[in-house]
């Protein structure tokens, strides 16, 4: 006789503008503190709360983990992954983009975390980490296709990389929505100092 699969617990989530919360005490510790998913905030009354962003929303409704109803109304409609991907594309075109790649590093097995923003979207911690105790690896900057990347913008980023001490990575996804990853050991535009309205030469 074949034990049957057991069931994950699912938990109900509020969608609020391009955040979902999470109240459920039990649906706190297993996202948040068994799977490193979601901000921790607290409410005026005290009680706390985790906050998903789109992203993470996507991965635990993909993963049957989440319920979400339209207008928070268990009498309409629930969403399902590619009704809430359309919801959220308004507030981020690019989301079906950062989702590959987010769910790509999380596949692989990385801790995935908010990044600084300034191009920077994601950071990646090393496999068996600890966001709240440890510092990330590695700085993810997305580069779209059809996107020129601004070379003054990788020589920012790149710098930041630096004085941080983590790993800049370049992902990009292909038209097959496969994610390629490239390592950025150095960046550095020459004659920076000479302000000119033309590109400078590498």
């Amino acid at each position: 006789m074949t034990e049957k699969p057991i069931e994950k617990a699912q938990f109900e989530g509020i969608i609020k503008e391009d955040k979902v919360i999470i109240s459920d005490s039990e649906g706190i510790d297993e996202f948040f503190r068994n799977s490193y998913i979601g901000n921790l905030e607290q409410t005026e009354e005290g009680q706390e709360t985790l906050v998903l962003d789109p992203i993470e929303v996507l991965l635990l409704i993909e993963r049957n983990r989440l319920l979400i109803w339209e207008n928070n109304n268990k009498n309409q409609e629930q969403y399902n992954f590619e009704k809430l991907l359309e919801y959220f594309i308004q507030y981020d075109n690019r989301l079906w983009q950062k989702y590959t790649i987010y769910m790509d590093l999380r596949k692989r097995g990385y801790i995935v975390r908010p990044g600084y923003g300034d191009g920077i979207e994601f950071l990646v911690f090393k496999r068996g980490a600890n966001f709240e105790e440890d510092a990330a690896k590695f700085l993810i900057y997305p580069v779209y296709e059809g996107t020129p990347i601004e070379l003054r913008d990788l020589d920012k980023i790149s710098r930041v990389a630096m004085s941080s001490r983590k790993d800049l990575i370049v992902a990009t996804v292909d038209r097959l929505s496969k994610t390629i990853y490239y390592s950025v050991k150095k960046f550095q535009l020459l004659n920076k100092e000479k302000e000119s309205d033309q590109d400078n030469v590498l």
